[in-house]
């Protein structure tokens, strides 16, 4: 059974108000808002709520999970609302940081130790991070494009490699 299926998430196309929020998060200006308020205040949405509600996916129809990765340097455990692309049966995760040209500390993460968790509603799933192969990296941009139209404009305007990782069921890999 692949991740997606494990964790019920179902990739619907957003609808007009979706999409129109979604346009506006595009632009520098939403990016900038996202980054700097809008994330903060869906950790404390998806806290608040026990994992039933993230802004991403309530306000922009976008696939939600709670990764929970090692820190890198401190070793303690992270966790970090983040959006989740298909990639055949299982999820990949892009690393654009709301297209700031930086290298998102979940992913310095998982570089340093591939083992995480993601989670929603409820179920957690163990899992296992790898860096996407070139192919496959093009196959995610793909259906990242279809999701969240920002994706293209964070490649566009990126000033550095934007990891992508795939995830895969800890002990399937």
């Amino acid at each position: 059974m692949g991740l997606q299926k494990e964790l019920g998430i179902a990739f619907a196309m957003p609808n007009a108000v979706q999409r129109t929020l979604q346009r506006v998060a595009a632009t520098d200006l939403g990016t900038a808002l996202m980054s700097k308020v809008i994330s903060p205040l869906d950790r404390l949405a998806y806290r608040a709520s026990k994992g039933r509600f993230t802004l991403g996916r309530s306000l922009g129809a976008m696939p939600v999970v709670v990764l929970a990765t090692t820190g890198a340097r401190s070793g303690l455990q992270r966790e970090t609302p983040i959006n989740v692309i298909p990639f055949e049966d299982d999820l990949a995760l892009v690393g654009t940081n709301f297209g700031s040209g930086t290298t998102p500390s979940w992913a310095h993460n998982l570089f340093a130790n591939p083992a995480a968790s993601v989670a929603l509603r409820g179920v957690s799933v163990d899992v296992v991070a790898r860096a996407a192969i070139p192919t496959e990296v093009e196959t995610v941009f793909a259906a990242a494009d279809q999701i969240y139209p920002g994706y293209a404009n964070y490649r566009r305007n990126a000033t550095n490699t934007i990891p992508v990782f795939i995830l895969v069921r800890s002990g399937s890999e």
